[in-house]
């Protein structure tokens, strides 16, 4: 059939809408999640695909990222040069500490980089356990000791 007189135009309409939704929820969900980290430096984005550049409220580092990472959460909510540059480190005795028990204690622990260090453990019962410090932190040795039946990690 042919339809005489005007035709309505839904499609740019629509378009217009959907633009004006993107905008109102990148807004509301930077400001929840993002704004006390980053800053927005350019407007707000009318596609989800467009750019946005986020400055550090930390260090004022400038980064690019879509809407729609924003828009979806897959955004880490970090800063790349604050992840790199770190000025504190942790030394190995206190992250051993972080996820031991409270009854296994450090006896020994070597010097060299994480590959090559060795640790000896000593539970309060006296049972020793020697192995790797990755092994120790990727907490891939036995859960109990096999004397007493403690619990090496917390």
């Amino acid at each position: 059939m042919f339809y005489e007189g005007n035709i309505l135009k839904t499609r740019p309409h629509f378009r217009k809408e959907v633009r004006v939704k993107t905008e109102d929820r990148f807004q509301k969900i930077f400001q929840a999640k993002y704004a006390d980290k980053f800053e927005l430096i350019n407007t707000l984005p009318q596609k989800q695909r467009d750019k946005v550049q986020l400055k550090c409220r930390k260090c004022g580092h400038i980064t690019y990222r879509n809407a729609i990472s924003i828009l979806k959460g897959t955004f880490n909510m970090s800063c790349d040069y604050c992840k790199q540059h770190k000025s504190s480190k942790v030394s190995p005795r206190k992250k051993l500490s972080r996820i031991l028990g409270q009854q296994i204690k450090v006896e020994h622990l070597t010097r060299g980089n994480e590959r090559n260090k060795q640790v000896v453990l000593k539970c309060t019962c006296g049972y020793t356990i020697a192995a790797s410090y990755s092994r120790v932190i990727n907490k891939s040795i036995r859960q109990q000791c096999p004397k007493c039946g403690r619990d090496v990690y917390k």
